[in-house]
């Protein structure tokens, strides 16, 4: 077997991405690493999907002459095996701004009868699980019409409500993902309430280490880590037919792909894609909301700490289709323009992820201004005559923004209405 060619001496050289090659390793852009789709910093080109995603973004490359891997391989059969190549995701079928009120109604609806599940479990240990897909079903159609738009109310998160909107959330996030690997319908279904289910055990967990400020210690770890075992018995002995996959994804959710999780401590093999897609939507709603011990990330924070855990904890494949999916900018994240203008992302620009449809809310000196709705795919100048682009995300607390505010004046409804 031929072997990798792996040198110590560093060894730059500037390639115009038409001359790229199965085996070569970028290790620098023409443009910076945050104003690509690319979040890891150097990679092999493993695929010819690869290297047609890099022709899209760049007109040149430099690789690292010294890491070139052979078709041939160990090496390069490992990284075909993690970079599995899932269908491209669909068109959108309706605009954010035709389906967010819709979504709006979707939401609050499932939210609230996600609490009435908390209560039913947290009274009776039982939950209907008939609600629960009809609800779901509701998700789903709306998903895959466009996630944006309930993506989009992830953002709205209280505190105090914090388990009933992580539930709604992992589950559209769930399905978004599902959408944009090329899960059927009835998949998604399926998935959407594996993600809505999939912490119904910590109803039964005290709230005092629920809730608990401080870092958690010794019993109480055992304690809350066998939340996933009362959510298995929750739902096996729910009312109507719950589906296997949907008690394994409550019971299995805190597994590693490295087989250091819990409560089994099995591997990525026997994990199954329901487990592997709920376990990173789970994460990164965790890591981007406040809680009463921490501040919630913005979203590229997220990202990068999931990165660190790809091929770990997470499954590296679908870590790298969840970026794709939310994109760099997300829907509802917060950006600051090159010109130093604030603004909130509205909808992803499906063909130009880098430049979404934006309204601007904050001047250059970080005061309020006029609401503006701009579509950057469009490329319009501000007053400099510059293009506006997007610079960086930062925090809507960095700003005193109030997100839920925001949403509530009925601006986001109408949006682009006027363009």
């Amino acid at each position: 077997m031929k072997k990798t060619t792996l040198e110590t001496q560093f060894v730059k050289q500037k390639v115009s991405v038409d001359k790229l090659a199965l085996g070569m390793y970028v290790t620098e852009l023409d443009r910076p690493w945050l104003e690509s789709p690319f979040l890891f910093q150097g990679f092999f080109l493993t695929t010819e999907q690869h290297i047609s995603l890099v022709q899209d973004t760049c007109e040149f490359v430099y690789i690292d002459t010294t890491r070139i891997i052979e078709k041939e391989t160990s090496f390069l059969q490992e990284e075909k095996r993690k970079d599995i190549v899932y269908p491209a995701p669909p068109k959108k079928t309706r605009t954010f701004f035709n389906e967010i009120s819709k979504a709006d109604k979707i939401f609050s609806t499932t939210s609230r009868l996600i609490q009435s599940f908390l209560k039913d479990v947290e009274v009776n240990q039982n939950l209907d699980i008939e609600e629960a897909k009809e609800a779901v079903d509701q998700v789903v159609h709306s998903v895959i019409k466009t996630p944006d738009a309930l993506m989009w109310l992830t953002q709205l998160k209280k505190r105090d409500e914090y388990t009933s909107q992580h539930s709604m959330n992992v589950c559209v996030l769930s399905v978004a993902l599902g959408r944009h690997i090329g899960l059927s319908e009835k998949e998604l279904k399926e998935l959407g309430l594996c993600g809505m289910l999939h912490d119904m055990g910590k109803m039964l967990i005290p709230n005092k280490i629920l809730n608990k400020p401080g870092k958690l210690k010794g019993k109480e770890i055992k304690i809350m880590k066998y939340h996933t075992v009362l959510g298995l018995k929750i739902l096996k002995k729910s009312k109507g037919r719950v589906p296997l996959s949907v008690i394994n994804v409550a019971y299995s959710h805190h597994e590693r792909v490295d087989g250091k999780g819990y409560p089994r401590g099995i591997g990525q093999d026997k994990l199954t894609r329901a487990t592997r897609v709920v376990a990173i939507a789970d994460m990164y709603d965790a890591l981007t909301s406040d809680r009463v011990y921490r501040k919630g990330c913005s979203h590229l924070e997220a990202i990068d700490i999931m990165n660190k855990m790809s091929g770990k904890h997470l499954d590296y494949a679908l870590m790298l289709k969840f970026i794709e999916c939310l994109s760099v900018y997300p829907p509802g994240s917060i950006v600051e323009l090159t010109n130093d203008e604030i603004a909130i992302v509205v909808e992803v620009n499906q063909d130009e992820k880098l430049r979404p449809k934006i309204i601007l809310l904050l001047g250059a000196d970080k005061q309020p201004k006029k609401e503006k709705p701009i579509d950057l795919s469009l490329r319009e100048e501000d007053m400099g005559g510059e293009m506006y682009t997007i610079k960086r995300t930062v925090k809507a607390t960095d700003y005193n923004i109030d997100i839920m505010k925001f949403y509530n004046s009925g601006i986001i409804q109408k949006g682009f209405s006027t363009l």
